[in-house]
């Protein structure tokens, strides 16, 4: 897949087809994967954060969230060919998932809140099978059973609501421990 650099960060060039494509392929090799849906204000963060902006490139794919990155990459010479949305993308990955078999574990948020998400996903998704929620938090004391439950629950797509850039580090930090096929930052 192709990519550009804004701002010292990688932005790859990806649709809703592509991401859906590379989520199938990240699923059959089990191997874990973090996808980060980008937006300029964390290429910003990313700037004035090294370990962010590592976390950022370390991905396996970061997909164009924001306009701002659409217009700057239009302005590099590069054009992207769309936005790839965290707030529409988990619909996607919701269908997807549910016409796959794929199992997403909803982590992180205010409590009570990943369990209102999973379960209007699975009302609105028939067929969606949900590995698991919990509200969590993405303090490193925190790991240990956080890291058992999901463990326990053996979801194929980690959706995680820390907030940037809580989250994108959480799962960089934990992705090679967690060993989920697909882990993704959805906001918090």
């Amino acid at each position: 897949m192709e990519s550009i650099n804004i701002l010292g960060v990688r932005v790859d060039c990806a649709t809703y087809d592509m991401l859906l494509a590379r989520v199938d392929d990240f699923v059959a090799s089990r191997a874990p994967h973090q996808v980060v849906t980008l937006n300029p204000e964390m290429l910003v963060a990313a700037h004035d954060d090294p370990a962010f902006r590592q976390a950022l490139n370390a991905a396996d794919l970061n997909v164009a969230d924001g306009i701002g990155l659409l217009l700057a990459a239009r302005l590099l010479g590069r054009p992207l060919p769309g936005r790839v949305t965290g707030s529409d993308g988990i619909y996607h990955l919701a269908a997807h998932a549910a016409q796959r078999g794929y199992r997403p574990f909803f982590l992180g948020a205010a409590p009570g809140v990943a369990e209102e998400v999973a379960r209007r996903l699975a009302a609105a998704y028939p067929g969606l099978q949900v590995a698991g929620t919990f509200a969590g938090s993405p303090a490193p004391a925190d790991e240990p059973g956080i890291l058992a439950r999901i463990h326990a629950a053996a979801p194929d797509i980690l959706l995680v609501a820390y907030g940037v850039p809580a989250e994108e580090k959480w799962i960089a930090r934990n992705r090679t421990r967690l060993g989920v096929p697909v882990m993704i930052g959805v906001g918090g």
